[in-house]
C-alpha cells in the first residue's frame, strides 16, 4: 500500500523517566515495543498520513490518520486519544487500533496532545478540544466518535461532557473522572474540581460507552466509570457501562484492536446502529 509519509518511529526509551514502576504491574516496554511492530504492519496494509499539525508548532500537538480503502465523505470518523498520566506516550504506537475499523469504512485517527511538565490539567483539555475541531473540519462530513484510554479516556470524558455538540458519541476507557482526592496531573490544585469530568457535566455528548478493566488496579477506575455514566443519564445522554471481564489496564486498550472484544463489538454497535434502536 502507497503511504502518504514515510513510517515514524516513537522514542520509546524516551517514555521511562517519568513512569512509576510500582503503580501498575504491566511490562510497559514490551507494550510499547509490540504496539510499534503491530502499527507498522498496519501501515503496511492501508493508506495513512503521519504527523499532521492540528494545533501550533509544538511537535506534540500531531495526529495520525489511516483511511479505509474506500472511504465515502460521509465516513465515520474514530479518534483516539493515547493515555500516560499525561506524562508519556505518542500516537505514532497506536495506529495498530485502526485495522477493524478500516476494514468497516471508518477513518482512524490517533492524537497527541502536549505532555507534563509542559502542561498540565485543566490546560491539556484545549490540545483535546482543538484536534477534535480540526478532524469536524478536515475529514469529510461523516460523525466523529471520540475515544481514550486512561489519561486519553480523561481528555475525552471532559470534551464529551462540556462540548458533546461536537461529537456523535464519546468512548472513555480506563479513566478517573474525579479528581478532588486523587491524580497528580495539575500544577494547581484548586484546579481540580474543574479540571474533574463528573464535576463538570454542563452539555454532554448524545450517547456514550464507558469502559475499564475489572483488573485495573484501583478502584477509583470501576467507581468512577459507573458514576460518570449514572450522572450522564442523569443528563438526558445514553450511557452504557462495560466492565471488561480479565483485562488489565493495558489489555483495556488493546482490545479496541480486537474485533471479537466486547469492547470493539459495542464500538461497532455505537457507530452503525441507529440511536433509536
Amino acid at each position: 500500500m502507497t503511504t502518504t509519509s514515510s513510517p515514524r518511529r516513537a522514542d520509546i526509551d524516551s517514555f521511562y523517566t517519568c513512569r512509576y514502576p510500582d503503580q501498575f504491574q504491566i511490562n510497559w516496554r514490551a507494550f510499547y515495543e509490540s504496539a510499534e511492530r503491530r502499527t507498522d504492519a498496519v501501515r503496511e496494509r492501508w493508506l495513512h498520513k503521519l504527523d499532521v499539525a492540528y494545533g501550533l508548532e509544538n511537535p506534540r500537538q500531531r495526529l495520525d490518520v489511516y483511511f479505509p480503502r474506500q472511504a465515502a465523505t460521509s465516513a465515520p470518523v474514530v479518534l483516539f486519544l493515547h493515555g500516560g498520566g499525561f506524562r508519556e506516550g505518542d500516537p505514532a504506537l497506536y495506529g495498530f487500533l485502526a485495522e477493524p475499523f478500516l476494514e468497516r469504512g471508518v477513518i482512524f485517527a490517533s492524537a497527541g496532545y502536549r505532555l507534563a511538565p509542559e502542561t498540565y490539567l485543566p490546560e491539556t483539555f484545549q490540545d483535546a478540544e482543538a484536534v477534535v475541531r480540526f478532524c469536524l473540519s478536515e475529514f469529510g462530513t461523516g460523525p466523529l466518535y471520540l475515544a481514550g484510554h486512561s489519561a486519553g479516556g480523561i481528555l475525552t470524558a471532559q470534551i464529551g461532557v462540556q462540548h458533546g455538540d461536537l461529537l456523535a458519541a464519546a468512548i472513555p476507557i480506563s479513566g478517573v473522572y474525579d479528581f478532588r482526592d486523587y491524580g497528580d496531573f495539575f500544577a494547581d490544585d484548586s484546579q481540580r474540581s474543574v479540571a474533574s469530568p463528573l464535576l463538570s457535566i454542563t452539555a454532554p455528548a448524545p450517547r456514550w460507552l464507558v469502559a475499564y478493566g475489572s483488573l485495573e488496579n484501583r478502584p477509583n477506575y470501576g467507581v468512577d466509570s459507573r458514576r460518570l455514566v449514572e450522572a450522564l443519564r442523569q443528563h438526558g445522554a445514553t450511557a452504557d457501562f462495560l466492565e471488561l471481564d480479565g483485562l488489565d489496564h493495558c489489555a483495556a486498550v488493546e482490545a479496541l484492536a480486537d474485533e471479537s472484544s466486547p469492547l470493539f463489538q459495542a464500538v461497532e454497535r455505537l457507530i452503525f446502529q441507529p440511536i433509536s434502536s
